[in-house]
């Protein structure tokens, strides 16, 4: 008999639902990936066409669990996709993964990213029963890095020229948090 695959979870906070993404969050998303102020610190470059962001949805929704889940981040009032959070580069059997993060222009500097990574953190450390996340950010993204800290992640160096956006090849912090230091924290 053929394994059905897992559930995709849906994590709720006191203003989120993380839920899987829909084809219809496309147009959300687009917002984050047509912006380019918004994609400055992202792995990847703008979304000039939104059939690039209507692909991109699709292998949110398509991904594979153990290497890598994608959660739209939805107001939990109207459902609206503001963003997503995801874990990447999955060694579940190794119990570690990287996270990231994106909400959308309007609704950034509202507490929102913090929540959502928070609940992702939940499950990760719970239901995944990881060791270890880790979060990679430019040195010159003060946000991202003042999100991590807040969570308890400590920095733990500089990876140079590793990741490479287009032609250009950028520095990245290595943070990181283990599983009973955010035990330590909600205790």
């Amino acid at each position: 008999m053929a394994r059905q695959p897992t559930p995709h979870p849906t994590l709720l906070t006191p203003r989120l639902r993380l839920r899987q993404f829909r084809d219809d969050d496309a147009e959300a998303m687009h917002e984050c990936f047509a912006n380019a102020e918004a994609m400055r610190f992202w792995n990847t470059q703008v979304h000039t066409q939104r059939i690039e962001t209507e692909r991109a949805v699709r292998r949110f929704i398509d991904c594979t669990p153990a290497y890598y889940r994608f959660w739209a981040v939805a107001d939990a009032g109207t459902d609206r996709c503001l963003g997503m959070v995801n874990y990447h580069d999955g060694h579940i059997r190794n119990r570690r993964v990287a996270i990231g993060y994106i909400i959308t222009p309007a609704r950034q500097r509202q507490g929102i990213a913090s929540e959502a990574v928070s609940a992702m953190l939940d499950y990760c450390f719970g239901a995944l029963g990881l060791h270890r996340v880790q979060a990679f950010i430019q040195p010159d993204n003060a946000a991202s890095r003042g999100l991590v800290e807040k969570l308890g992640f400590c920095c733990e160096g500089l990876l140079r020229d590793t990741l490479r956006v287009g032609d250009t090849w950028r520095d990245e912090l290595v943070y990181a948090l283990l599983g009973s230091e955010r035990r330590d924290q909600l205790n």
